[in-house]
């Protein structure tokens, strides 16, 4: 019985993600290509794949269009790499943009209240040490 490998790859082509999906078995390899809407999670990925793997329509590749195969990436390499393409700015919409600033403003808003009520409390609180102290001092 052979083996059979499957592959599959999501990625961004404006103004939808698509994915590809590529499946070897022996010296075969077939390809087919799936559009989604918005980019999916890894568990509606894992679902589509459950409910549609068997629909999907296959396309052979010959032998001589495909690419010889991708030398291993050293795996520090491609942790690099990985690093690099999480850190990018995803693409998002403008309401999403504007949500998350209007999220960033009220995060300083609040950041600076509490900034000065704990600077006030500070206060409160010296005063009433500085208050302690005269009266110990008077004797009373």
């Amino acid at each position: 019985m052979d083996e059979v490998k499957s592959k599959l790859t999501v990625f961004f082509e404006d103004p939808f993600y698509v994915g590809v999906i590529e499946r070897e078995y022996g010296k075969k390899l077939e390809v087919t290509k799936v559009t989604f809407g918005k980019e999916p999670t890894d568990g509606e990925l894992l679902e589509f794949l459950n409910n549609n793997y068997f629909k999907l329509k296959f396309i052979r590749v010959n032998q001589s269009d495909r690419k010889k195969d991708i030398t291993e990436i050293n795996p520090k390499r491609m942790k690099r790499m990985v690093g690099k393409e999480m850190k990018k700015k995803s693409i998002s919409t403008k309401s999403q943009d504007l949500l998350k600033k209007q999220y960033e403003e009220r995060k300083l808003e609040v950041k600076s209240k509490n900034r000065e009520e704990n600077k006030e409390k500070e206060e409160r609180l010296f005063e009433l040490r500085q208050m302690k102290k005269k009266k110990k001092h008077k004797g009373r």
